[in-house]
């Protein structure tokens, strides 16, 4: 599966410009190779409504029974306006984020906590994309 690169905006997993960076977790960048980048957008209705959406998330991650192992790390940025969400993830393998979605839950468990997030009040899935990860990081992967 041939990836594009990531969109010029997208200058790494704690910089895409018009953003600021809100939470980060798992696993440090460089700690396992990254084979993808998956951007993850949701549009929210103000920047309470994205942070809190954004905690739901952390809340479904911590508490999810069944943890894809080919999630590497996500990092959330929300746009300066507060009016958007974009969650930086990184994966081991494009096909790892796609057999993390195959259930059709998301890539967490049919829980509580998930059903939560993906029901927020105020916030609206717009868009999955998956990237080749930047040079510097596939170098790393290399040597």
């Amino acid at each position: 599966m041939t990836l594009p690169e990531l969109p010029a905006f997208v200058r790494n997993r704690k910089e895409l410009d018009g953003f600021k960076l809100y939470r980060t977790g798992g696993m440090a960048s460089g700690s396992r190779p990254v084979g993808c980048v998956v951007l993850v957008t949701i549009d929210t209705d103000d920047e309470a409504t994205a942070r809190a959406w954004v905690d739901s998330v952390f809340v479904a991650l911590a508490s999810e029974p069944n943890p894809h192992p080919g999630g590497i790390s996500a990092a959330f940025h929300i746009r300066e306006d507060g009016k958007q969400v974009i969650n930086y993830a990184e994966w081991a393998s494009a096909q790892d984020h796609i057999d993390a979605l195959s259930d059709g839950n998301g890539v967490g468990s049919n829980t509580a906590d998930w059903r939560r997030v993906q029901n927020f009040p105020g916030a609206r899935g717009v868009g999955v994309e998956r990237y080749r990860p930047p040079l510097a990081q596939v170098q790393a992967q290399v040597e």
